[in-house]
C-alpha cells in the first residue's frame, strides 16, 4: 500500500477552506480550481490531499484552492466488538464524505473546476472491511457474527454476505440517502454556477479479480461512488507499462470496473514531488488531477466553457484501448 493509499483510509468528519500557502483558514478566493481532499493542519505532514495537489501543480499554473473534505473513516467501530457497529460503520463511510462534499459544493459560486480524488462506493467499503478481517482473526469473527453467518465461513461465503449487507444498508439507510440527495442538489447548483466536477473512479481492480475467482456476485452499481453526480467527469487509472510507446498502454490492473469513467489517465507509478522528495504513487487519485489540470487550463482560457464542451474535448483527445471501456471509458488522456 502506498503512502497516499494509507492516508486515504484515515480521516474524521470535517470541512474547512484553506487559501493555499496560508497558515490560517481564509474566505474562498476567486480560484479556478477547488481541490477537495484531506489536507494537513501543519506544513510538515503529508496527506492524500497534498500528494494529489502536487500532481495538479506539476501540470498547470492555474491558481487553486484547498477545500478540506475528510473521509470520516472510523475503523475503531469495527475494532470494538459491539452489536450494530458494522452497520454504523457502513453508514458513516457513505454519509460523512458525501455530506461534506455537498457542503463544499454549496460554497462554490464562481466558475472553475472542482477536483476530487475521494470515493464512497460499496466496493471501497467492502474492500476496507475485507482488509480488516484478513488482518485480525478476532475482527473476522466479529464481522461474521454481525453478518449472521457461521464462524469459520469460507472466503466466498464471508465476502458474499458482506457484499449483501453493505448493499442493503447503502440503499435503505435514510442518513445515506439524505446525504446523497444533498450532494445531487449541491452539484447541480455548482454546475449552474459554471463549476465542472472532475473526480476519481476508484482502485478496486484487485477486488474484482478476487470476486471473479470466488464467484462473488455484486450489484450493478457496486463500484460507482456516491460522490459522483450525473454531470461529474470521472477519471479511471491507465498504465503506460513503464515504456515510452503508447502501443502497450492500457487500463491499470487496479482500476475499478463500471465506475462511470469517461476517460483514463496514467495511474501507475506517478511521480509526486513534495519538498524535493519524489514518491511513486498509484491509483485513480493521481490520474484525476492530470485531467483536472487540462480542464482547468481550458477553463482559464475560456471561463464560459461548459461541462459538455469539456467532455467533447476530452473525448476527442482520448486514445482508445480495446476492451478497457469499463475501466477507462473512451480511452487514455495524454494531454493537449
Amino acid at each position: 500500500m502506498t503512502v497516499g493509499q494509507k492516508i486515504a483510509n484515515a480521516g474524521m468528519l470535517g470541512l474547512a477552506v484553506f487559501a493555499v500557502g496560508s497558515a490560517t483558514p481564509a474566505p474562498q478566493p476567486q480560484a479556478q480550481v477547488m481541490l477537495l481532499d484531506e489536507f494537513p493542519r501543519d506544513s510538515t505532514s503529508l496527506t492524500h490531499g497534498t500528494m494529489v495537489e502536487a500532481v495538479l501543480q506539476s501540470r498547470t499554473q492555474v491558481n487553486h484552492q484547498r477545500v478540506q473534505v475528510s473521509l470520516g473513516a472510523q475503523m475503531d467501530l469495527i475494532n470494538r466488538p459491539e452489536e450494530g457497529n458494522l452497520d454504523k460503520y457502513i453508514v458513516q463511510r457513505f454519509s460523512v464524505p458525501t455530506e461534506a462534499t455537498a457542503r463544499a459544493l454549496e460554497d462554490m459560486h464562481r466558475p472553475g473546476v472542482a477536483a476530487q480524488s475521494q470515493g464512497a462506493s460499496e466496493s471501497r467499503v467492502v474492500e476496507s472491511l475485507w482488509g480488516a478481517a484478513q488482518g485480525k482473526a478476532s475482527t473476522r469473527a466479529f464481522l461474521e457474527s454481525e453478518l449472521g453467518i457461521p464462524a469459520g465461513s469460507s472466503d466466498a461465503e464471508f465476502l458474499q454476505a458482506l457484499v449483501h449487507r453493505v448493499d442493503e444498508v447503502h440503499h435503505s439507510d435514510r442518513t445515506i440517502g439524505a446525504a446523497r440527495q444533498h450532494l445531487l442538489r449541491a452539484a447541480h447548483s455548482a454546475e449552474e454556477a459554471g463549476v465542472i466536477r472532475v473526480i476519481s473512479a476508484g482502485n478496486q481492480g484487485s477486488l474484482e479479480q478476487l470476486f471473479d475467482r470466488l464467484g462473488v456476485i455484486t450489484s450493478r452499481d457496486f463500484y460507482m461512488s456516491d460522490m459522483a453526480d450525473p454531470s461529474a467527469i470521472i477519471v479511471g487509472a491507465s498504465d503506460n507499462r513503464g515504456t515510452d510507446t503508447r502501443a502497450d498502454d492500457g487500463r491499470a490492473a487496479l482500476a475499478s470496473p463500471d465506475a462511470g469513467a469517461l476517460v483514463g489517465a496514467q495511474g501507475v507509478n506517478v511521480p509526486v514531488t513534495i519538498n524535493g522528495k519524489t514518491y511513486m504513487e498509484s491509483g485513480s487519485s493521481f490520474a484525476q488531477p492530470q485531467v483536472s489540470a487540462l480542464v482547468a487550463d481550458w477553463k482559464a482560457a475560456d471561463p464560459g466553457l461548459t461541462r459538455d464542451e469539456a467532455v467533447q474535448r476530452l473525448l476527442s483527445l482520448a486514445h482508445p484501448v480495446a476492451d478497457a471501456e469499463p475501466y477507462i471509458g473512451a480511452g487514455i488522456i495524454y494531454g493537449q
